[in-house]
């Protein structure tokens, strides 16, 4: 029996939009993630409308499936572990969801953007003195992948130090219950709230854990283009971004942090709404009329899609799941 079809998400892409540039730390699209603290008075103090809109607008991203869920990283380079992406071409894309069930298998697999057709994007986290070739080859055996590409590396955030135990514990049951209150988190822990609000506040300024949202943008009314870009130079790319947001204003750009792809300066990558799927070709042909864009890439975003049992692995690595404190029930 087929699927029943869900609802997509009426309206509003102007607010969904601007919240999630506030929610990310960087102002724009990251690696890194959302920063969880902003709850949403704060979001709604930031863009300068109610609080009961901004909350109402949240609920509707959950009920109509457009937020699936907060994955919770830490932060690999505390595991010495580094990143890595790699382009996946499928042979069939009516398959593709037995492709990625393949890659989940692949040890290091993290998780990573499905986009309408046949091409999607493979996250790794692998071992900093390893060679991520090595996931290349496994990929380009896998059953059901005709293409995969060079991998882009990404680079964590250093760390000078290691999670101590209870830091431990306190990721493990982010990574369970993400969008607890602190008060629930430290029951779950076994130590007060003042205690897991120090040190949930300490794991997020030193970037050693990263809240990221599970998006499905087949919820959404209208599609979402990637648009992965080459400039002449870096000033090029960043007067396309101003002349991006005066012609297309529903459109964020993938911003350069301190970690992230290692990619050269005039690479950029833009999502923009596209209004309707038959406007993707008008979207490319503005790009193409820019003399500063020397070759694009657009790709209708479908979902970001996570493996959670690297990070697992890495966790209990590091300290046996044993001794986790005392368990209330939430």
């Amino acid at each position: 029996m087929a699927a029943r079809a869900r609802s997509t998400l009426p309206g509003g892409l102007d607010l969904d939009l601007a919240m999630l540039r506030v929610m990310y730390a960087a102002q724009g699209v990251s690696i890194s993630g959302i920063d969880p603290r902003l709850n949403p008075s704060r979001v709604a103090r930031e863009l300068g409308v109610s609080r009961a809109r901004v909350a109402a607008r949240l609920r509707a991203w959950t009920e109509h499936g457009f937020l699936t869920r907060y994955d919770v990283w830490p932060n690999p380079h505390l595991f010495q572990q580094t990143g890595a992406t790699f382009d996946v071409r499928v042979a069939d894309r009516l398959a593709k969801d037995e492709v990625l069930a393949r890659i989940g298998l692949v040890p290091g697999a993290v998780g990573g953007m499905d986009f309408l057709g046949d091409w999607l994007a493979a996250t790794f986290v692998l071992p900093q003195d390893d060679d991520p070739g090595r996931i290349g080859a496994l990929l380009r055996g896998l059953s059901g992948v005709a293409e995969a590409g060079e991998a882009v590396p990404w680079a964590p955030p250093d760390s000078e130090r290691s999670l101590t135990p209870l830091e431990l514990r306190i990721v493990r049951v982010l990574r369970e219950f993400p969008t607890a209150s602190l008060a629930v988190v430290a029951r779950h822990v076994g130590v007060s709230t003042r205690t897991i609000t120090t040190r949930y506040a300490k794991l997020l300024d030193e970037h050693a854990v990263w809240f990221v949202p599970i998006l499905d943008f087949r919820a959404l009314a209208e599609p979402v283009l990637n648009l992965n870009l080459e400039f002449r130079s870096v000033a090029d790319r960043a007067a396309f971004g101003e002349a991006l947001r005066r012609a297309y204003p529903l459109s964020l750009e993938f911003r350069r942090t301190q970690f992230g792809p290692a990619l050269p300066a005039t690479i950029g990558s833009f999502f923009v709404v596209g209004g309707s799927a038959a406007r993707t070709e008008e979207i490319e042909a503005w790009i193409r009329s820019n003399p500063g864009v020397r070759s694009q890439e657009a790709l209708t975003m479908k979902r970001i899609y996570s493996f959670p049992e690297t990070f697992d692995r890495l966790l209990a690595r590091a300290a046996p799941p044993g001794a986790r404190g005392r368990r209330a029930a939430a």
